[in-house]
Formats: C-alpha cells, sequence, structure tokens
C-alpha cells in the first residue's frame, strides 16, 4: 500500500561529504537511507517554479519518496511505501 502525504511534511536531511543522501529526520528520528533512484523536475514556468529533485530511498523498514525544493531549499517527505 501506498501513502501519499497531503501535506508534504519538512524533513531533515544528512548528505556525506560528496552530497549523497544518508540518512532523512522526521518525527525526531534519524533513519539511515539508501539511494535507490533519483530524478529531477522543472516545470509551471509559467506561474510559480516548481523545481524538485526527487529520491526514492529505502529504510531499515519502508521505502519512501522524498524531495529536496530547490527554489525553497528545504527537503520533503511525499510518499511512504508499505
Amino acid at each position: 500500500m501506498t501513502r501519499l502525504l497531503r501535506a508534504h511534511t519538512v524533513i531533515d536531511a544528512e548528505l556525506d561529504a560528496s552530497g549523497t543522501l544518508v540518512a532523512i529526520r522526521w518525527t525526531g528520528r534519524r533513519e539511515p537511507v539508501e539511494v535507490c533512484n533519483r530524478w529531477r523536475i522543472e516545470e509551471a514556468w509559467w506561474r510559480d517554479l516548481i523545481a524538485r529533485d526527487y529520491f526514492k530511498v529505502v529504510g531499515s523498514r519502508w521505502l519512501a519518496l522524498v524531495y529536496f525544493d530547490r527554489v525553497a531549499g528545504t527537503w520533503h517527505l511525499e510518499r511512504l511505501y508499505d
């Protein structure tokens, strides 16, 4: 089952020295992750720009979709896969 989160929760991201995502933190917990896939989107140039780097990540007990909002400079949790 997939849970799409209506409000994309702001999270903290931990990157290693080379800029690779290695952990995320939300609800006060740090979760090490491994990046399975990544892609970039840029759209809606005719109104508010959407520019995001998406990451499908796997943790110890789950799979998630997170993104870095390049306009706001914030990380978000968009979807959890059971």
